[in-house]
C-alpha cells in the first residue's frame, strides 16, 4: 500500500505541471470571429482573438492603461484596406483569464465598425504579438482557449507545420501546396473563410468547376460598384501531409488567409515557442452553410449586399431592398433591426424574405458546396 502510495505521489508530481501550467480561456464564435473576454484594470471588455493582425484597442479606451507612447510607428490596414501609419503604445494592464501580459504594443483605432458587425461592443484585437513564447490551443468543440508554458504532445496529429513570424506583428506564416502551385499563407484566426487567395494567384489554380458570389463592394447605392469572388474546393498540402478538399475562395485583397472554416475543423495547437501549427483531426469535414444571400443595413434599407449565382435564386437580385423577414418587418434599419435580422439567420434553417415590390422568396440554409457537383 506504501509503494502504491509512492508512486501515485510520483505521477502527481509528474502531471502537475500540465495542470498548473495551463490556463483555459471560453470563446465566442461570432462569424467566424473568435471573440474572448479581456480585462483592463478590473473592467472587462471583449477582444477578436486574431493571430493574423497586430494588437489594437479601442480609441475610447485611451488613458485608460497606463500606456505609454513607444518611438515605433506601425503602417496597418483598415476595413477597406486603406494603409495608414499608426503609433505603437505599450502597457502591462491587459489580463486575460489569470494571465497577465506584461509589456504588450498596441495601436489605438477607431474599430466601432466591429461592434456593428457582431452586434457585440468589440474593444479591441488580441493580436499575435500577445501571443509569443506560448502554445495556444484551440477547441472548436469546447469553445475554449488552452493557454501553455510548454509545447504539448497532441494524440490524433495528422500535421505539423513551421511557420516563420513577422518582424514587428508576430503574425505566422505558413507555405501551402494547392494544385502544383507554392502558396505563403497568413495563418489567421480573424478571418472567417477557409483558405482565401488573391485573384492572382487564384486564377492559376482554378478550373471550370466553382461557384460564385457576387457582392457590393461599395457601401453607397447611388454609386454601385459590383465584384465577384470564387469559392472552390481544392486538395491542400500542408509541409507534405495532404488534408483533402478544402475551401478555397478568391479575395480582391492582397494577402493569402487561412481562416476559422478551416481551422475549426481541427484542434489545433498554434505554438510560439517551437513556431509550429499541430492540427489533430476532429473528424468534421469542410461546410458552407448559407441561405445564398447576405444582408446588411445600407442607406437606411436592409439590402441584399451578397448572392449565390445559381438558378434557384435568379429572381433574387443584388441590391434587392428587404422590407420583411418571417413577417417581421424591418424597413427601419437601425443597428437594433439588423441585430435582430442576423438572430433570425442564425437560429433558423428556413427564411421568407419579402422585397419592396411584394415579392417572396423562401430560403434554406444548405451547404452550398453541393452546388460543385
Amino acid at each position: 500500500m506504501k509503494n502504491i502510495k509512492s508512486h501515485l505521489f510520483i505521477l502527481l508530481l509528474t502531471l502537475t505541471p500540465f495542470f498548473f501550467n495551463a490556463t483555459t480561456i471560453p470563446f465566442e464564435l461570432i462569424d467566424g470571429k473568435i471573440v474572448v473576454d479581456v480585462s483592463i484594470k478590473n473592467n472587462r471588455h471583449s477582444f477578436i482573438f486574431d493571430s493574423g493582425a497586430f494588437t489594437i484597442i479601442s480609441a475610447e479606451l485611451k488613458n485608460q492603461l497606463n500606456e505609454k507612447k513607444s518611438t515605433t510607428v506601425f503602417e496597418g490596414v483598415d476595413a477597406n484596406n486603406a494603409k495608414s501609419k499608426m503609433e505603437v503604445f505599450s502597457t502591462d494592464y491587459i489580463q486575460i483569464a489569470d494571465l497577465k501580459m506584461k509589456n504588450i504594443n498596441f495601436s489605438f483605432a477607431d474599430i466601432n465598425w466591429m461592434s456593428g458587425r457582431a452586434c457585440k461592443k468589440i474593444s479591441g484585437i488580441f493580436g499575435a504579438n500577445m501571443m509569443k513564447d506560448k502554445v495556444w490551443r484551440l477547441d472548436f468543440k469546447a469553445k475554449t482557449i488552452t493557454v501553455f508554458d510548454k509545447p504539448q504532445e497532441q494524440s490524433g496529429t495528422v500535421a505539423a507545420i513551421p511557420f516563420s513570424e513577422e518582424s514587428f506583428t508576430g503574425v505566422p506564416k505558413i507555405n501551402a501546396k494547392i494544385r502544383n502551385q507554392n502558396i505563403e499563407f497568413i495563418f489567421d484566426t480573424g478571418s472567417g473563410m477557409g483558405f482565401t487567395v488573391n485573384q492572382k494567384v487564384y486564377d492559376k489554380i482554378k478550373d471550370k468547376d466553382f461557384i460564385t458570389f457576387e457582392g457590393l463592394l461599395s457601401q453607397s447605392l447611388n454609386s454601385i460598384v459590383k465584384g465577384q469572388r470564387q469559392v472552390d474546393l481544392m486538395e491542400v498540402e500542408l509541409n507534405n501531409t495532404q488534408l483533402g478538399p478544402q475551401i478555397i475562395d478568391s479575395s480582391s485583397d492582397s494577402p493569402n488567409l487561412i481562416g476559422t472554416k478551416f481551422i475549426e475543423n481541427y484542434l489545433v495547437d498554434l505554438d510560439f515557442i517551437s513556431k509550429k501549427i499541430l492540427l489533430a483531426n476532429e473528424g468534421k469535414k469542410p461546410q458552407y452553410q448559407s441561405f445564398g444571400i447576405a444582408l446588411a443595413p445600407v442607406d437606411n434599407s436592409i439590402v441584399i449586399v451578397n448572392k449565390l449565382e445559381v438558378p434557384q435564386l435568379s429572381e433574387i437580385k443584388l441590391t434587392d431592398k428587404i422590407i420583411k423577414i418571417n413577417n417581421s418587418d424591418v424597413t427601419k434599419a437601425s443597428g437594433d433591426t439588423f441585430c435582430k435580422i442576423k438572430e433570425l439567420l442564425d437560429q433558423n434553417q428556413s427564411i421568407t424574405i419579402e422585397n419592396e415590390s411584394h415579392k417572396t422568396f423562401t430560403l434554406e440554409k444548405k451547404d452550398v458546396l453541393q452546388y460543385l457537383h
